[in-house]
């Protein structure tokens, strides 16, 4: 095949005078503004809620700097990525000390010094853990802010609500259903995404040997002014809780002109879309397909895009959506899939001078889409980030010896935001034992170091069938039965609060662990921002994006 594109270029003067219309693919609306603390305030619990609902906040490198952390219960004898040990999988029951406050015993698994706050934890559910405490010390105190039983505070029964508190179980859909929490919490994830900040540091400790567990959490620079939570200052922030959890579960502004740019592009064709000239930034995008084309639609057409100069966007429709190689509806804070074909992205996408967007047809038929954007002005300065998305696609990896995949390495500064997994297993066994590891600025030891593919995602066990919320989701997946993993499984995670940002450098891979000795597929599209001349090592993948998607023999 030829995979030169043949462009259909389309402008705003060219849309209205193919289609005789008077709606814009492209329209300016109010322009986009960050909520952040103002200089010298101090950063509280109202603070991060309204940087956690701005999706503007991602696109500037933040104002009080940070780095992300993660703590984990990680199988300790990883020590070294040249050693034996370093795929080791016994990643429960570990801690930093054993301590006993107030006669009681205390197993610590988080302890920072300086100001910062907890962005995400997440811990697998279980009815033996049902009398487990979990509390919380700040600033050096010896008594702890928060003392809670932790199944309670995970699953959403305890004194935080869903969205920010969110079992990942079978069939869950927090804005379509928000069905009950399960009564017998076996086998799903509990996932807590209240911001818990602190000025001068942070424990956190159970009052059983620990299970699983991972903990990301902000550090802050020495001296950035943080407003530590306190029970009390929870109940009086209670109207600003409502107000972000009713956003993160609203229906979607999907405000983008109709019809668009529509077009049928034969193999090789290109659909392109000129954006505003001039400092902007793309607040909503839509893109349609015809359903009749799904699945092979979604990982042959791809979305492209370039801001002022920069190659920005690569990636398959399927993983740049969230809805891997099936038409499954499926939506987060950022992405929206619907089984009539109307896909929607809300990332934004700020450019200095000018932009475009593109559609690209890699298949082997005619395939028919529509690609309409919504812009709105932006103030460029030296904070503003150029939004990037990246794809790696790799077939027939062998599951033994195991090995870590790199899904991307990125150059620069800026803050990676989140990723789509798409995994192709031929066998009903579990694929994701695998761990996460995430190295920052040249690091030779991961700063993330996880304990499974499913629990990076926020499930547990890989048992669900499928989940939706603002931070985690997984479309319905192939093998529906609990113990069969054969087929396609997609999850996504963005990152609201617990963004990475990288000063110099960024590295993502992921381990390569399956139950049996098999051959899978792996596709990843990986998101983040940058500054102008960051750099990666994912080229496009054309020869990869038309081949023909896996099936069951």
């Amino acid at each position: 095949m030829n995979l030169s594109p043949i462009v259909k270029n389309v402008t705003m003067r060219a849309i209205l005078s193919a289609m005789g219309v008077l709606s814009l693919a492209v329209f300016p609306s109010a322009e986009i503004r960050a909520a952040e603390p103002s200089p010298g305030k101090a950063i509280s619990l109202r603070s991060l809620l309204s940087e956690m609902t701005d999706r503007s906040a991602a696109a500037r490198w933040p104002s009080m700097v940070y780095a992300l952390k993660q703590a984990s219960s990680y199988d300790r004898s990883q020590t070294n990525p040249a050693a034996a040990t370093w795929f080791a999988n016994n990643d429960s029951g570990q801690f930093i000390r054993l301590e006993e406050n107030e006669g009681r015993r205390e197993w610590v698994i988080l302890e920072h010094g300086g100001p910062g706050a907890i962005t995400r934890l997440w811990l697998p559910l279980e009815p033996s853990k049902d009398k487990q405490i979990i509390r919380f010390y700040f600033d050096g105190s010896p008594k702890p802010a928060i003392e809670v039983l932790f199944n309670e505070l995970l699953s959403g029964r305890g004194f935080v609500k869903p969205p920010l508190a969110f079992v990942a179980a079978d069939e869950t859909d927090l804005r379509n259903q928000l069905q009950a929490v399960p009564k017998i919490l076996r086998g799903v994830g509990g996932d807590l995404y209240l911001p818990i900040p602190f000025a001068r540091g942070c424990k956190i400790t159970l009052d059983q040997v620990p299970f699983y567990y991972i903990i990301n959490y902000r550090a802050y620079e020495p001296g950035t002014p943080v407003e530590t939570f306190s029970m009390a200052g929870y109940q009086d922030a209670q109207a600003a809780l409502e107000q972000a959890s009713g956003a993160l579960l609203a229906t979607p502004d999907f405000a983008v002109s109709e019809p668009g740019a529509r077009a049928t592009l034969a193999p090789g064709e290109e659909l392109l879309l000129q954006l505003p000239p001039g400092a902007s930034a793309v607040r909503n995008l839509r893109v349609k397909i015809d359903p009749k084309d799904a699945p092979q639609v979604l990982r042959s057409t791809i979305l492209t895009a370039e801001f002022d100069g920069e190659p920005a966007i690569w990636c398959p429709l399927g993983e740049f959506f969230g809805a891997g190689a099936r038409l499954h509806p499926v939506q987060d804070w950022f992405r929206t899939v619907r089984n009539d074909g109307a896909l929607f992205a809300r990332w934004i996408m700020p450019y200095q001078s000018a932009g475009h967007l593109a559609l690209r047809n890699l298949g082997a038929g005619p395939v028919t889409v529509t690609l309409a954007a919504a812009t709105a002005p932006w103030q460029w300065d030296e904070r503003s980030l150029l939004f990037h998305a990246n794809w790696r696609s790799q077939g027939a990896i062998k599951t033994r010896p195991l090995s870590d995949w790199n899904c991307i390495e990125i150059h620069g500064r800026g803050v990676y935001v989140g990723d789509t997994l798409t995994v192709f297993n031929p066998d009903a066994r579990w694929y994701g034992e695998g761990d996460e590891r995430v190295y920052l600025d040249g690091e030779a030891f991961p700063s993330h170091l996880g304990t499974g593919t499913e629990d990076y995602y926020g499930y547990a066990w890989g048992m669900t069938g499928f989940f939706s919320s603002p931070f985690i989701s997984q479309p319905q997946r192939d093998g529906l039965a609990r113990k069969n993993w054969q087929g396609y499984t997609t999850t996504s995670r963005v990152r609201l609060l617990d963004g990475i940002p990288l000063r110099t450098s960024l590295r993502f891979d992921l381990e390569i662990s399956h139950h049996f000795e098999t051959q899978v597929d792996y596709a990843i599209g990986t998101f983040w921002y940058a500054r102008p001349g960051a750099t990666h090592n994912r080229p496009p993948q054309p020869a990869a994006a038309a081949q023909t998607l896996s099936v069951m023999e």
